[in-house]
């Protein structure tokens, strides 16, 4: 089965290292076989649009610049784990992620994009008009499409915390909006 791994970049401080960090981790991988997409086309949801458009794997594993894979066997335990439509990894940072019925209001317990692998099968895309909350909708349609995701409960990445994350820069307006505007997509 082959993978895609998907790194959206975007101007940030450090990075050009955080990328050789995430680029250094898959070369450790046990699994190699993979294609590497690095796109840099807009706001996040596009920018990671972009490489789900372009992806020729089996499956579509996202990584954000600034997170990395946690171990060499991070892809084989991935690729051997997936089943169905979507899978979600524990990241350092959440080792035992699980479905929340709310998660369109940002009561997210299955993580970060970078926690994702889905099925490359008509994926479903990013909604381009989000960038804070852009996991909770997207982890919402494809629960509403494929049912609750695979969980691997292993830390399978390792996420970047800095200044620089989607958290820290928006402002609490745009937060709010988006939230908003969530809840009103749901009916909730």
């Amino acid at each position: 089965m082959k993978l895609s791994i998907v790194i959206p970049i975007h101007d940030m401080a450090g990075g050009a290292d955080f990328l050789w960090r995430s680029v250094n981790a898959l070369t450790e991988q046990s699994f190699q076989d993979f294609e590497l997409i690095i796109t840099k086309e807009g706001r996040m949801a596009e920018n990671t649009n972009v490489g789900i458009k372009r992806a020729t794997g089996d499956l579509i594993k996202i990584l954000y610049l600034d997170d990395y894979l946690a171990h060499k066997d991070a892809l084989k335990d991935i690729v051997e784990a997936f089943d169905g439509h979507w899978l979600i990894t524990g990241t350092d940072d959440n080792p035992n992620p699980y479905w929340t019925d709310d998660i369109e209001t940002g009561n997210n317990k299955l993580g970060s994009p970078s926690a994702l692998t889905i099925l490359n099968d008509n994926p479903l895309l990013f909604d381009e008009s989000l960038s804070w909350m852009l996991d909770c909708d997207y982890y919402r349609r494809m629960y509403s499409q494929y049912g609750e995701p695979v969980v691997l409960s292993s830390v399978g990445v390792n996420m970047g915390v800095h200044e620089g994350q989607m958290t820290n820069i928006l402002t609490d307006e745009e937060k709010e909006g988006e939230l908003t505007y969530l809840i009103e997509k749901y009916g909730n």
